[in-house]
């Protein structure tokens, strides 16, 4: 299963406008691949028009939330709830998201039951935005 933006909503904790991702185009284990359109001036994440590369993050730190909800062992009924903890060794490579179609990939470092560590690239077509670690802190134990 390759998700796309309905069931990619139900992945992470953002909806609407903020969910920044629209496609999984690969995935497994240890890795996901997923696709977003061209930001527009009046994304949300935006000033003046423009989308700054920082937020390249959370484009990543959404990607990270995807791929855990597919790897869960068993399917939870909602997101897992979890905090962005550490923004480690950021590149950001652009001062702003360049025009094109944006590509995320988050390779998974290492995972326990509180926290996972990912690897993450962010491209627009082929021009590199950032690229960087990211830790996230889950605030409660697997349920489901």
């Amino acid at each position: 299963m390759n998700p796309h933006r309905a069931q990619i909503e139900s992945m992470v904790p953002q909806s609407g406008a903020m969910c920044l991702l629209d496609a999984v185009t690969h995935w497994d284990e240890a890795q996901l691949t997923c696709t977003s359109r061209a930001p527009e001036a009046n994304h949300p994440l935006a000033r003046d028009g423009r989308v700054p590369a920082v937020a390249a993050c959370e484009y990543a730190a959404q990607a990270t939330a995807v791929h855990g909800a597919l790897t869960e062992p068993e399917p939870l009924p909602s997101p897992r709830s979890g905090l962005l903890a550490s923004l480690v060794e950021v590149n950001l490579h652009e001062t702003w998201f360049p025009a094109g179609g944006v590509t995320v990939v988050a390779r998974l470092r290492s995972r326990s039951e509180g926290a996972c560590m990912y690897a993450f690239e962010v491209r627009a077509d082929s021009v590199r935005i950032a690229d960087g670690q990211l830790m996230v802190a889950f605030s409660a134990p697997r349920s489901a």
